[in-house]
């Protein structure tokens, strides 16, 4: 199965390794920093974050579960490390606007990175990385809404009125309706994360779409809506259900 998560204003499609040891546990032995990863006690520039990357992939050949963990304690910190050096968008922040829609290209241009790491193609793989990969789903949501903030009540407001203008609009929110959708999808029951995770990503997409629903053209809100009523019947725990019929109701009610 391939797993395909949209951002913002492309699709990247990532062809994940399968696994074969479902029973397998994270190599605790492995001494990161010996195998190149950049010590994790200083700040981490962008080669820094990339370095990074490159180190894991190579782990990961070797040993497909030997990836840094938030539950371990030898490893949750290189792990924590990685998310913390993404860049971050700060939706108040319109005298810098400009650096910040640059901070959510950089931001962006992980996201395929940490997807071929931990997003794993595999049963066994989504449940021993699904910690990990809602974490990563959760921030790409809340990046995408900040810059959504910032873009709609900073940037379109001073926009002229062009055809061009209203080509750009549109695909930026073309692509935010992507990456809610395919978070979305992500909490349905062939992908085998824990209920526990995927109950917090499920909450996650409510607390943000509540923010941004204004910002949504019609044609991709009326999408979304549906989405969410469907899953608010045939989502994987009672729990999830009743995240996205109360989210139903609300944005219901908005219209």
């Amino acid at each position: 199965m391939k797993i395909k998560v949209i951002l913002i204003s492309v699709l990247l499609t990532f062809n994940l390794c399968s696994c074969q040891n479902k029973e397998a546990k994270t190599n605790t032995s492995i001494d990161f920093s010996e195998s190149g990863l950049p010590n994790i006690g200083k700040e981490w520039t962008n080669a820094d974050l990339r370095k990074g990357f490159e180190v894991l992939q190579g782990l990961k050949k070797m040993d497909t579960f030997s990836l840094p963990r938030l539950e371990d304690k030898k490893t949750s910190a290189v792990f924590k490390k990685i998310m913390t050096s993404l860049p971050s968008i700060n939706p108040k922040d319109s005298v810098n606007m400009l650096e910040q829609f640059d901070n959510f290209g950089e931001f962006k241009g992980s996201l395929p990175d940490l997807f071929g790491l931990y997003g794993g193609s595999s049963e066994g793989e989504n449940k021993f990385y699904s910690n990990e990969i809602i974490e990563i789903l959760k921030r790409a949501i809340v990046e995408t809404t900040n810059t959504s903030e910032l873009y709609f009540q900073h940037y379109v407001p001073d926009l002229e009125d062009t055809e061009s203008n209203k080509k750009k609009v549109k695909s930026f929110n073309e692509g935010s309706f992507k990456i809610y959708l395919g978070s979305m999808n992500m909490t349905e029951p062939n992908y085998k994360y824990r209920t526990a995770d995927k109950l917090e990503l499920a909450s996650t997409l409510s607390q943000n779409l509540r923010k941004i629903w204004g910002n949504l053209n019609k044609e991709y809100s009326s999408q979304l809506l549906k989405k969410i009523e469907y899953f608010s019947k045939e989502g994987e725990s009672s729990e999830v259900k009743n995240v996205f019929s109360k989210l139903a109701v609300e944005l219901n009610a908005r219209k």
